[in-house]
């Protein structure tokens, strides 16, 4: 809640204010079902963090992460090509959809990884995973629910990229009153967040009643969770800056080939950090090898990706 609060509502419209000075103005013209457009995907959005927060604690880690980010990344990146279906057959968008393909079997093959680890490290502990479909800890109606939300994860989760491309009018509205290109998205992420925000503490506070949590938020000597909540928001809402900055500077395929890139370097990061961090300690051998061939397919798409995008530029 605390994040959310932060990352979602706070500080997106700090940056949004100082970018867009003119922002009320700027809603003004661009019109009322474009900020409902935009308002709606920010709230499928949140609904895509909530289920694949569901779907990790039945699937586990490795399945979900497959479905559910494999789908995100394509779905973010195809569906603003479609608005111009003819940019398929070009060059660009032939290395660009290369480079999406590629990305996703990277992505297909760190889950594997990752559930090599859980194998091998459920074989020296001598237990069962929890998160194989076929132990008896996951019945098949469980099963069916966790990849139906996996799925609606993976449909919503782009929907964050959608609220940017598809925001032309609004765009238009904010660099006609003198924002730039880049600060143009900013005023966008203030309403599309705030639907997130809406999903999110919605969620949020049907926990914090039913597990009767709320006066956890009064508990002394916990200043320190609250900075780091915060911080946490704050790093996140400026990535997401950087993206709206960096896609209106790539050109027609910005939103599709800037998102790709992202998703594929935040997925690349984080399985770095595991690395380094000393988690996969106990994937050594077969594990860690398979991790290492998704990184590196990950690493190529980027640079397919890019190099597509710079053709079509």
């Amino acid at each position: 809640m605390l994040w959310s609060v932060t990352a979602l509502v706070i500080v997106p419209w700090i940056i949004a204010l100082t970018t867009c000075p003119q922002i009320m103005a700027i809603y003004n013209q661009s019109g009322v079902g474009t900020l409902a457009m935009i308002f709606l995907f920010g709230l499928g959005w949140g609904l895509g963090a909530v289920t694949f927060g569901q779907s990790i604690s039945i699937l586990g880690m490795s399945l979900a992460f497959a479905i559910s980010i494999g789908l995100t990344l394509a779905l973010g990146a195809l569906i603003p090509m479609t608005s111009k279906p003819e940019i398929f057959l070009t060059p660009g968008g032939l290395a660009l959809t290369t480079g999406i393909a590629i990305m996703i079997a990277g992505v297909v093959i760190c889950a594997v990884a990752g559930r090599l680890k859980e194998t091998q490290m459920n074989k020296a502990a001598g237990a069962v995973s929890s998160s194989d479909p076929t132990s008896p800890g996951v019945s098949a109606r469980a099963y069916a629910k966790g990849l139906i939300l996996c799925i609606l994860s993976g449909i919503f989760n782009p929907m964050i990229n959608f609220a940017n491309a598809y925001a032309d009018p609004l765009k238009d509205a904010a660099q006609s009153l003198g924002a730039s290109s880049g600060g143009a998205s900013d005023a966008i992420w203030a309403v599309a967040l705030l639907g997130g925000f809406v999903t999110n503490a919605v969620y949020c506070s049907i926990l914090l009643t039913r597990n009767k949590t709320w006066s956890g938020y009064r508990l002394s000597k916990t200043a320190g969770h609250w900075f780091y909540a915060m911080l946490m928001g704050v790093v996140w809402v400026s990535s997401i800056t950087l993206f709206g900055r960096a896609a209106a500077q790539m050109g027609d395929l910005g939103n599709s080939a800037g998102w790709a890139i992202t998703m594929g370097c935040c997925i690349a990061a984080s399985n770095a950090w595991g690395i380094i961090t000393g988690e996969w300690q106990a994937g050594k051998g077969r594990p860690l090898r398979t991790m290492y061939l998704g990184l590196a397919a990950i690493l190529l798409a980027i640079a397919v990706i890019g190099y597509g995008n710079s053709l079509a530029s």
